[in-house]
């Protein structure tokens, strides 16, 4: 078990915490805001707050994971080597940068609860944020932190009993509707079209004929197709209807 201390416990800290170090390190973790339980434990363990206790493993906290509500907060991204982050820490912390505030700051999607400009669905766009901004939108920037934080951890307690998660690749099919046009109610048949036809799309008209008639196939009826690929690649398939 890995012991945490920090001065305040909060539901933020125990989150992103929990998500960095539990469910993607795969370590299990305890907290305390008492120095004697702290300096006695023999296990792996280090320090979340303001100033290091003495020589621990220590990480220097932002004011995010210990605050309420929303704030406006300035965030200055740097390269970490080649790796974007921000929150940073200075050099008496064991990583230089508040990985676990950074990560709550993205995982909560908090710059979405800010002010800012909304698409024409009142939607928040990708271009509007820090991540596309910085050009690590398509980085899995939280999960690099993680495995770059164990490396520290590894470093500092190296008999500790690390585990590591298998990848397994699972492909997850919706399937809305089956069909685009075969077997619909006389009612949608016709209702389509004359709908195409109202909307003079001669394609969709031709296309319909051409699948009640049998003379192609119904564009949605990829079934096979997809049978045959996850045969092929040997890929576990659910398919939701």
């Amino acid at each position: 078990m890995l012991l945490i201390y920090t001065h305040k416990i909060t539901p933020r800290v125990r989150y992103i915490c929990k998500h960095i170090l539990t469910r993607i390190l795969q370590i299990p973790i305890s907290f305390t805001t008492k120095v004697e339980d702290f300096v006695a434990h023999n296990g792996p363990k280090f320090s979340y707050t303001k100033v290091a206790l003495g020589k621990e493993f220590f990480v220097k906290s932002h004011d995010l994971l210990f605050q309420q509500g929303i704030q406006d907060i300035e965030i200055i991204v740097e390269d970490w080597d080649t790796v974007p982050c921000f929150f940073v820490t200075g050099e008496k912390s064991g990583v230089p940068y508040d990985i676990f505030s950074a990560s709550f700051y993205l995982i909560t999607r908090y710059e979405e609860y800010l002010p800012h400009i909304k698409d024409k669905y009142d939607r928040f766009e990708a271009s509007e944020s820090i991540a596309f901004k910085s050009n690590f939108l398509e980085k899995p920037v939280i999960d690099i932190w993680a495995y770059r934080f164990l490396q520290e951890l590894q470093a500092r307690f190296p008999d500790y009993a690390y585990t590591y998660r298998s990848y397994q690749f699972i492909s997850t099919i919706d399937v809305d509707n089956a069909y685009a046009y075969k077997h619909k109610s006389l009612v949608r048949t016709v209702g389509g079209f004359f709908k195409d036809a109202y909307g003079l799309k001669i394609f969709n008209l031709w296309d319909r004929f051409a699948v009640l008639f049998n003379i192609k196939k119904d564009p949605f009826d990829t079934f096979k197709k997809i049978l045959k690929l996850k045969k092929e690649h040997d890929v576990r398939t659910i398919f939701f209807f």
